[in-house]
């Protein structure tokens, strides 16, 4: 990055504790390939950090930063240094310096991150300050611009009664269970109490309620249709579906609809202001990569892979 380099010991320790913690779930023969992966990830951070830093090393007097250094090398001691702890699962600094040497860094590589990149993101945050109210027109206009986001289906909450035809002797047996359960509720009974005696369905341990279901969301079109057909209350006829009777009522059913702007436009205005200071980082970082040329060894260029190769492979 101009005259700066990023080491790959720099980023390596983040890397290696990945691998650690996901050694069950990585396939031997694909370690290489995630390391690579992980530290072209890590690598495209550390790049955009270091840039804003540098940036803020520059303009910020010389006088000033010593005592910026120390104040976040104290909030490093006092907040990270215990959650790095708890993370490695020891009780000292020495066991955390022997832990990290194992991981490819230090405490001391890792204090210097945290406050390279806590400088760097609070001066990023400075540089991306801008206008931060939305006129009504704007948050208006996005809405119409986004109402399919604001469109909501049907759901209802509802109660199921289920028997398989392979639980029972014969077909009309397995009528004859799911009659008499839809009798007893229509006596008076329970339904969370007939429910957990004697249906079959996913639910019937907690008495066959059903949460929140969006019309079409269902893979039985029998169940879609009398879910959302249904009057609320009413227990539905027996209902035959994949080897299953069913026998369902509705709890509480809301039609679909949109959003009103009125109560839309908080997360509207919150959006926008996401997206105008998005857009202000990526134009400011835009100008550091013009400003400082920066190159890497996974590239591809001739140029950059001659250099590369005359590199101690630790350059990145």
């Amino acid at each position: 990055m101009g005259s700066e380099v990023i080491l790959a010991s720099e980023i390596l320790g983040a890397v290696n504790e990945v691998l650690v913690r996901k050694k069950d779930e990585i396939p031997k023969e694909h370690v290489d390939d995630v390391r690579k992966m992980l530290m072209q990830q890590r690598l495209k951070v550390a790049v955009d950090n270091r840039l804003v830093y540098l940036d803020a090393k520059n303009s910020i007097p010389e006088e000033a930063l010593p005592n910026v250094s120390r104040q976040l090398s104290k909030l490093f001691y006092s907040s990270q240094l215990p959650k790095m702890m708890e993370m490695a699962k020891v009780d000292s600094r020495q066991q955390l310096e022997a832990y990290l040497e194992k991981m490819g860094t230090s405490l001391q590589r890792e204090k210097e991150a945290f406050v390279q990149r806590t400088l760097a993101q609070q001066w990023l945050q400075q540089q991306i300050q801008g206008e931060e109210k939305v006129t009504h027109e704007q948050l208006l206009e996005y809405y119409q611009e986004h109402l399919d986001e604001y469109e909501y289906p049907a759901k209802a909450r509802w109660e199921q009664l289920t028997v398989r035809l392979s639980s029972y002797p014969s077909r009309e047996e397995a009528f004859r269970a799911i009659a008499m359960m839809g009798n007893l509720i229509k006596d008076g009974a329970s339904f969370a109490e007939v429910a957990k005696k004697g249906s079959e369905g996913p639910t019937a341990d907690r008495g066959g309620v059903r949460d929140w279901t969006t019309k079409g969301s269902l893979v039985s079109e029998t169940l879609d249709r009398a879910l959302f057909g249904l009057p609320s209350g009413a227990l539905s006829p027996i209902l035959e579906d994949e080897g299953q009777l069913h026998i369902i009522r509705v709890i509480e059913r809301k039609e679909a609809g949109r959003v009103p702007f009125v109560e839309a436009q908080d997360e509207i205005a919150e959006k926008i202001l996401r997206q105008n200071r998005q857009q202000r980082m990526e134009e400011y970082l835009a100008r550091l990569r013009e400003q400082t040329p920066v190159w890497t060894v996974f590239d591809e260029s001739p140029g950059q892979a001659r250099l590369s190769e005359h590199a101690t492979g630790r350059r990145r």
